[in-house]
């Protein structure tokens, strides 16, 4: 996973659906604290949170994780 996209299009995400980092992590059952350690680039949410971030933030994995087209491959 490319952590810096990943983070960067996190912090966009929740910008835009008006989120702060607590709210999402309430949502995950997950702590701010990791949140906020994704969006640092520090870690990276597994598969499966990687799903439930996208589901709730309207998303697909491929515009979180940077794939924004063939080209990106």
């Amino acid at each position: 996973m490319n952590l810096s996209k990943f983070a960067e299009n996190l912090r966009i995400a929740l910008k835009s659906n008006n989120l702060t980092q607590k709210e999402l992590a309430d949502k995950l059952g997950t702590t701010q604290q990791t949140v906020s350690r994704w969006l640092l680039g520090i870690n990276e949410p597994d598969f499966n949170t990687l799903i439930e971030i996208c589901i709730y933030l309207n998303e697909t994995p491929d515009s979180m994780l940077g794939f924004d087209g063939l080209e990106s491959i």
